[in-house]
């Protein structure tokens, strides 16, 4: 039987009277085709490896700018931190220099640190254990912000409360009497005295400031007038309610009232004029201070008239 036999035909230009013939076994030419489609696989590994590696070396460096952008925001956040810690430590300086000068207790150091305690997490100790220095330093952020916003609540509260004790004790301070009700001379002081029109020694409850007919009376602190108008001994007169201080205060003896009864007044507000009515031997003021209803003495109200007040 004829066996078929594989073959290429050469032609040269040198040579065109000859044809060459080459035979291939078909063993051979199996070889061949494998080494080549060995060729082809590897080619295309090649290429594959090579596009890996330019992708994986791509991602590195789209990595490395990623921590490059992830540095400069934490780095920022530190600066901004930094800053707010800044301004909340003034804020609580201004604090205890407000609860001093106003008699209140100062927060403690403790509660100001606004700390936290208690175990890790386990995402916390996962991502310390990956030992990432920019993982790390945002681990080290976000727990500053932590404790800035635990901070910044607490200097909301207590300032907040502050503001409303520092309401109520401006409140409770401007319903205290603590001015001259007018101008003048004292003739009687608080205390035992001898009345000149009862003959004999009474307990005085209040202070005679005399002066001429029509020199103004003056609210001695912030208030509603209960009452004005004429009343027994006292003749024409005013009487102030200062609830916040649980005090009262009472004008005597006035030639005319300048205000009506549930008429609100500030400290300094023009009240009446100085007379001589009720049980009076000539013009003055008969100036009283009552807290808890029990006359007090009038002069432990009256700051001197350099002080400051409000």
């Amino acid at each position: 039987m004829y066996k078929k036999r594989w073959g290429f035909v050469i032609v040269t230009a040198q040579s065109m009277s000859r044809v060459r013939q080459v035979y291939i076994s078909g063993i051979i030419l199996f070889i061949l085709g494998i080494v080549s489609c060995i060729g082809v696989v590897g080619m295309a590994r090649l290429v594959w490896f090579s596009g890996s590696y330019a992708h994986a070396k791509f991602g590195v460096y789209e990595a490395r700018r990623e921590n490059k952008g992830l540095m400069m925001k934490i780095r920022f956040l530190n600066r901004f931190i930094a800053k707010e810690t800044d301004k909340i430590n003034q804020l609580v300086a201004f604090e205890d220099k407000i609860r001093l000068q106003y008699g209140m207790d100062r927060i403690s150091n403790e509660v100001r640190r606004a700390g936290v305690g208690g175990r890790p997490s386990r995402e916390d100790l996962m991502l310390t254990n990956l030992l990432d220095p920019v993982l790390m330093r945002a681990e080290a952020v976000r727990e500053s912000l932590e404790v800035l916003i635990r901070k910044a609540d607490l200097q909301d509260s207590t300032l907040t409360r502050v503001t409303y004790n520092v309401a109520k004790i401006h409140k409770k301070w401007s319903q205290r009497p603590s001015t001259w009700p007018t101008q003048g001379r004292i003739t009687s002081y608080f205390g035992y005295r001898f009345h000149p029109i009862a003959g004999h020694t009474l307990f005085h409850d209040g202070l005679d400031i005399a002066n001429k007919v029509w020199t103004p009376i003056y609210s001695t602190a912030d208030g509603i007038v209960h009452f004005a108008g004429n009343k027994d001994y006292y003749g024409r007169m005013v009487a102030i309610n200062h609830q916040a201080s649980d005090c009262q205060t009472i004008y005597g003896h006035l030639h005319q009232t300048a205000v009506v009864a549930g008429q609100v007044v500030k400290r300094g507000d023009l009240i009446g004029y100085m007379g001589n009515t009720g049980r009076s031997t000539g013009p003055h003021l008969h100036y009283e201070v009552r807290i808890s209803k029990k006359p007090v003495n009038p002069l432990s109200y009256i700051l001197p008239t350099d002080a400051i007040i409000d």
